[in-house]
């Protein structure tokens, strides 16, 4: 026994002894090494490095490879010693971390804002008490990651009549992150975490990645077309493999089938997606998408081209034919099983600090010969998004400065469609871009909460944003936020349905509008009152935000937001505010 004991500690010593070359660990979408090397890149004249995260070591190390440091001003060097410094991961094993953080959340509106949705900053920005974050490196070509997360529920509970409650989210003036206190209870915790936890494997140039994580695909500050990085997680396979020029990731992530929480509303019009553990588990939903991203013109202009479909099955039922990395997605025609979503992104920096950029997305158009939206009656809703913004850095004193201005546009039909029989009924689900995260709270239950899978404001709404700030890395930040949101009728449970030109003749479904809409003429899954919706909803936010380093480790933070709606709700007259603070400190071992 003692013989045995003995090998295997010295194969342990010497496996950890070979960990110094190791660059498989995976970096999440809003890690602060991407934006200093985003930063870099910008500033040094270059296209965005890759868009698609999240990112291994390996890739973001390739990706400095392209920057002189000799050639750097002061700020641009403290910038890049730090992404230096975060990316040597030393000759560690195993290694265990301990995030702790104190918040405090103060609002003025407890009517109307009470809801997780309605603070800018929400639960994936908000720390919870206490992280504890395990990362394994079994051997040159191993990762492996695991945070177990001890925060609160992000919902406390359920009534019929407003569906989800969130406790922590404004139904008080003052709220913590101590979810154990009064009004809260130990039963709040959080028992359906890890949110981030998965293997990784990889080598020179390529990364695969198996388990839960965020994902991001595109350039755009206020979210992206294809794949935005709001959803709280995704249950995730990734393959990555990249070059000095070319980039190509393959992703497959799956949800639940919307047979298991439809229909949203029960026959009195009250909510009814909260279910029991003891639901059986049935149907299979799975995003399937392919990128691929080039590097032009010595590194001034980057262009990537994604395509998916979401792919639904009541019986479980996975046709192997359609996991073909290659294939055009669009080209299977099966329109009962997938639907299908198309995006185009291009960025250019055509003087040093300045890059500019554009995402296109096609969900539904006519062909030739089909019927015009607006032109024709009984024609399939045009359903496209348009992004157009622009990206700034500069190197100043010790850090950098950086700034954006951002414009989208949404259809009202994006992301929505019928489930292929061309007619969407009351509580009858489609084969939307509209995805249900399995959420625990309180009482042991499971809530389904839907979000969009694509850009987080969803479709019919037309979005500005625009924001400008400093930071030293490693040190401390400032920045300020504006937001303003036009948005129409239409939300994540509009039902699908043709639509006519208006003409008087033969008009039997809703006018083409191309939004944003000031009514809501179709169908909707999650509002019985729909027919109240008589105008677009403006939405203003201004806001600051800053943290500072006091000591490795240690860290204060605050943000504080002025939030202004008109036509809150899409009714006319309706006029809410609210102002939204957030004090924090937080330690790292």
């Amino acid at each position: 026994m003692k013989r045995l004991l003995m090998v295997a500690l010295s194969l342990m010593l010497c496996v950890s002894m070979g960990f110094a070359a190791n660059v498989q660990k995976i970096h999440p979408i809003d890690s602060p090494v991407y934006d200093a090397i985003t930063y870099l890149y910008v500033s040094n004249g270059l296209a965005l490095p890759s868009t698609g995260g999240p990112w291994s070591t390996d890739e973001l190390l390739k990706m400095l490879d392209k920057l002189d440091r000799d050639a750097q001003d002061d700020g641009a060097k403290a910038a890049y010693d730090y992404v230096v410094s975060m990316l040597s991961e030393g000759d560690r094993a195993v290694q265990f971390g301990l995030d702790v953080a104190l918040e405090g959340y103060y609002h003025t509106d407890t009517t109307n804002f009470t809801n997780e949705e309605d603070w800018i900053r929400g639960y994936n920005e908000r720390k919870p008490l206490m992280d504890i974050v395990l990362e394994t490196w079994p051997s040159n070509h191993f990762y492996g990651y695991s945070s177990l997360y001890v925060g609160g529920t992000k919902f406390s509970g359920y009534t019929a009549a407003d569906g989800p409650v969130a406790m922590f989210y404004g139904q008080e003036p003052f709220t913590t992150n101590l979810f154990f206190l009064a009004p809260g209870t130990i039963s709040e915790l959080d028992f359906a975490m890890p949110y981030r936890a998965f293997g990784a494997f990889g080598g020179d140039g390529w990364s695969v990645q198996i388990g839960r994580d965020r994902l991001s695909w595109g350039p755009g500050t206020t979210g992206n077309l294809m794949l935005g990085e709001h959803l709280k997680y995704h249950n995730v396979g990734r393959v990555a493999a990249y070059g000095k020029n070319f980039k190509y990731t393959f992703v497959t992530s799956f949800f639940p089938h919307p047979d298991q929480y439809y229909p949203i509303l029960d026959g009195s019009n009250n909510f009814a997606n909260s279910r029991s553990q003891t639901q059986v588990l049935a149907g299979l939903n799975m995003f399937m998408a392919h990128r691929l991203e080039w590097r032009m013109f010595q590194d001034k202009v980057g262009l990537a081209l994604s395509e998916s479909i979401m792919y639904q099955s009541l019986d479980n039922t996975l046709d192997l034919r359609i996991l073909n990395p290659a294939m055009i997605f669009h080209d299977y025609y099966i329109r009962s099983n997938a639907n299908s979503l198309l995006t185009l992104e291009v960025d250019y920096t055509p003087i040093r600090h300045v890059n500019v950029y554009g995402q296109f997305a096609v969900d539904e158009f006519a062909l030739p010969g089909e019927p015009v939206p607006g032109k024709d009656d009984n024609a399939l809703p045009t359903a496209y998004g348009m992004m157009a913004g622009a990206k700034a850095s500069y190197p100043m004193a010790n850090g950098m400065m950086y700034g954006s201005f951002e414009w989208a546009k949404t259809d009202p039909y994006l992301y929505l469609r019928d489930d292929g029989s061309y007619a969407q009924t009351a509580g009858q689900y489609g084969i939307n871009y509209v995805v249900a995260i399995r959420e625990y709270y309180g009482t042991g239950r499971m809530l389904y909460d839907e979000q969009f899978l694509g850009y987080q404001y969803g479709p019919d709404a037309v979005v500005l944003n625009g924001n400008v700030g400093y930071r030293e890395f490693g040190k401390w930040f400032a920045e300020g936020n504006i937001f303003y949101m036009l948005h129409g009728t239409h939300d994540k449970w509009t039902r699908w349905t043709y639509v006519d030109n208006g003409d008087g003749v033969a008009d039997d479904h809703p006018v083409f509008v191309p939004g944003p809409t000031d009514s809501h003429e179709s169908g909707n899954n999650g509002d019985a009152d729909v027919s109240d919706r008589n105008a677009v909803s403006k939405t203003l936010v201004a806001g600051v935000k800053g943290g500072y380093t006091i000591l490795p480790g240690l860290d204060v933070y605050a943000q504080g937001d002025f939030i202004s709606i008109k036509n809150a709700g899409n009714i006319d007259g309706t006029d809410i505010s609210d102002i939204q603070l957030t004090i924090g400190v937080s330690y790292s071992l």
